[in-house]
């Protein structure tokens, strides 16, 4: 499991002062992005600007089970709980100082051709032997 520890700033938060849900879908994309050099041994930029490949979210869900405040830190967990011929899907949860869940999601991203000299632009491509080799490493389901 890779742990993202994140601080509610004001500007995730809506006027009555809790985060306001569409964030928490950013908050996932970031723990995916800080998953690559933290669990994986490569940058995620080394992705999409180097090997011009991308990992686009193509399903996402979200049950909201507590809200989370301004100033609160709260911990994003990310699991890979299937890894498919171009895709991987994620399962995150958020918790709380104390402990206590926050959020419960998942997402699914497929690796994405980016490069535009590129005939499959735009297109699914499978994973990367090198990526999927330490993704697996790092542990599925």
């Amino acid at each position: 499991m890779h742990v993202l520890n994140y601080t509610v700033r004001f500007g995730d938060c809506d006027p009555a002062g809790i985060v306001y849900f569409p964030r928490f879908f950013d908050l996932f994309h970031q723990a995916m992005e800080t998953w690559f050099p933290a669990e994986l041994g490569f940058g995620y930029d080394e992705f999409v600007r180097g090997r011009k490949l991308g990992f686009p979210a193509v399903h996402s869900e979200a049950d909201f089970e507590r809200p989370s405040r301004f100033g609160e830190t709260i911990a994003i967990a990310l699991r890979v709980t299937r890894l498919g011929r171009s895709s991987i899907a994620f399962a995150y949860a958020i918790t709380g100082a104390q402990g206590e869940s926050r959020v419960r999601g998942a997402s699914v991203c497929v690796c994405m051709d980016l490069d535009p000299a590129s005939p499959g632009h735009g297109q699914g491509v499978e994973l990367p032997a090198d990526l999927r080799a330490r993704i697996e490493a790092f542990g599925v389901g």
